[in-house]
């Protein structure tokens, strides 16, 4: 299944790179497999098929953000 045929069928838009977050999990799409979308997890060599509706694009888990805000001393 393409990615087109997955925008079609779930309504989710994926682009092969994009990094994305399922289960708290971060990783990089690598292409689609029907009807799963392929993501290989960070410090992984193999990607495994995710359900669409489970993948968050660009989206960081809170735990590895940054603090941008200053904090009073």
């Amino acid at each position: 299944m393409s990615f087109e045929k997955i925008r079609l069928r779930f309504g989710r838009s994926f682009r092969r790179g994009d990094r994305v977050v399922c289960e708290g999990r971060p990783g990089t799409i690598t292409g689609t497999t029907f009807p799963h979308v392929r993501v290989r997890f960070d410090g992984r060599q193999i990607s495994v098929p995710c359900d669409p509706c489970e993948l968050h694009v660009g989206a960081a888990p809170i735990a590895t953000l940054p603090t941008l805000i200053p904090q009073p001393s």
